[in-house]
């Protein structure tokens, strides 16, 4: 496929938190900030190629075949039996490594570029599909719960068997959103050491809790109840074997819930804690104080700030 002029696309793609408790692989929500920032340029050309730049970031690759972004556009290109020269200008505004899934925004926004560029009328399961190919080559694993929340915004809840499909749903106006990152050493390629600690099998009294859970944070949404997502983020089975990567982190849990917090987990595979505040009936703001004077009393540092579940990919060129 030809161009008889270049095609320029600029998309911005939300960062997400993953999991939120006992939504594994299944859950997430997209957050207002921080943002990744894709321009695709598409011209004429007999052959496909490839060309990345990356700023912002000095260890993201930009060798398209490991390149999280370039991963997407070589897998649509050659789907879609696309010739042309394709030049990608990504701006990293999500912190890498921190569970707030840096590499899903940018494989969100390459996803949703080529289909504006190249007019493909993908759907959003479609998109996520694609998008999940970048997570194969971050992570090792081709999983769906980021990217989702990364292209279509809000909660979303994602699917595989038998065929993909993904739920989507509004947040409750006064939902905030605390986030505080503590400042650790972790291993390379943390997501996947992430999942290696997971347990293998899981005690039926804990699966039960977690089914009970999970249901109860989707009705919570649905409902758009604040207070019944809170407690449906409580998981007895992943963040009880990740809750050692992070340093003191019940001793943050617990002061954010003092704070006024209506929920609190690890954001995707950490070091981040999510918080999530009801903005009528507490302030978010003290919540993420005492989240940040947490962490130091366990002699750690973080950084953090507050922001709302936020809207998904979007052109931001017109």
């Amino acid at each position: 496929m030809t161009r008889s002029r270049p095609v320029s696309v600029k998309v911005r793609a939300p960062a997400s938190s993953a999991n939120l408790g006992p939504g594994y692989d299944v859950f997430a929500v997209a957050l207002e900030k921080p943002a990744d920032t894709l321009e695709l340029r598409v011209a004429d050309s007999s052959s496909l190629t490839v060309d990345i730049k990356v700023r912002g970031a000095r260890t993201v690759p930009s060798d398209a075949k490991l390149n999280a972004a370039g991963a997407v556009v070589l897998k649509m290109a050659e789907d879609f039996g696309l010739r042309s020269r394709i030049s990608m200008v990504i701006e990293k505004g999500v912190p890498i490594g921190v569970g707030l899934g840096s590499s899903a925004a940018s494989s969100a926004a390459a996803a949703f570029a080529m289909n504006e560029c190249f007019r493909l009328r993908l759907n959003g399961p479609e998109l996520v599909g694609y998008a999940a190919r970048g997570e194969f080559v971050s992570s090792g694993v081709e999983h769906y719960d980021n990217v989702s929340a990364s292209l279509l915004g809000g909660f979303t809840v994602t699917m595989t068997r038998p065929a993909l499909e993904v739920a989507r749903f509004d947040p409750p106006e006064e939902l905030r959103v605390c986030l505080a990152t503590p400042t650790v050493k972790l291993p390379d390629r943390k997501t996947e050491y992430a999942r290696s600690i997971l347990p293998k099998m899981v005690e039926l009294e804990r699966l039960v809790h977690n089914t009970a859970a999970a249901s109860t944070l989707v009705a919570g949404f649905a409902k758009k109840d604040i207070e019944m997502i809170g407690r449906g983020m409580e998981d007895q089975v992943v963040e009880r074997a990740r809750a050692a990567m992070i340093p003191g982190y019940e001793r943050v849990r617990g002061m954010a819930f003092v704070a006024g917090a209506s929920g609190v987990c690890i954001s995707g595979a950490g070091p981040t804690v999510l918080a999530i505040v009801d903005s009528s009936e507490a302030r978010p703001s003290e919540v993420l104080k005492e989240m940040k004077r947490a962490f130091e009393s366990e002699g750690v540092e973080a950084e953090g700030y507050t922001t709302t579940v936020g809207r998904g990919a979007r052109r931001v060129d017109r």
